[in-house]
């Protein structure tokens, strides 16, 4: 009685772990689509609504940076940079929305590739008009604009921001909690 007792459970456990992994294979792979489907957080905002919100972004950077008017020239620049970047991912997604989507897995990965040149190409324009802007700064609006700046910063994607997963409280270790001494280790 016990041995059929055991099986039992075995086979009821076995069956219970497969019907819930059956679900992690009924997306199709590489899709990434999450949770809310596609591009979730691009359908929140429309391209006016983006707009705005970058323009509020940077007029707050712009209040909190107290600039020179010798500062202005750059400024400008990197505000143009700013904004045009926003347009163009603006297009982007509209005609992502308009677009049927791929079907296959190779599909997938040239528009993927093709998302990612275009965002390194804008990433890079933005980062030329940064130094320019940067090299004018003193050290107190260097703080300030790298606390603030609309992409890295605390609200941002970088470090301790919205996008960061690491740290205390994350899936990884923060400074405070990572390993100490032990072998191998210069402490």
């Amino acid at each position: 009685m016990k041995n059929w007792m055991k099986n039992s459970l075995a086979a009821a456990l076995v069956a219970t772990i497969g019907m819930g992994a059956s679900g992690a294979f009924a997306a199709p792979w590489g899709d990434c689509d999450g949770a809310h489907g596609g591009m979730h957080r691009m359908h929140r905002m429309d391209p006016a609504a983006m707009s705005e919100h970058m323009t509020r972004r940077l007029a707050t950077l712009q209040t909190a940076l107290s600039l020179k008017p010798e500062q202005a020239v750059a400024w400008e620049q990197l505000k143009s940079v700013m904004q045009d970047k926003a347009h163009r991912m603006s297009e982007h997604m509209q005609a992502m929305r308009s677009q049927e989507r791929p079907k296959t897995a190779l599909e997938r990965m040239e528009r993927m590739e093709s998302f990612a040149k275009e965002r390194l190409a804008s990433m890079q324009d933005v980062r030329k008009a940064t130094e320019a802007l940067y090299a004018g700064l003193d050290a107190t609006q260097k703080k300030t604009f790298d606390e603030q700046f609309p992409m890295f910063g605390p609200r941002g994607m970088g470090r301790g921001g919205k996008g960061s997963r690491m740290g205390p409280g994350r899936m990884g270790p923060g400074a405070d909690m990572a390993p100490q001494g032990g072998p191998g280790s210069a402490s």
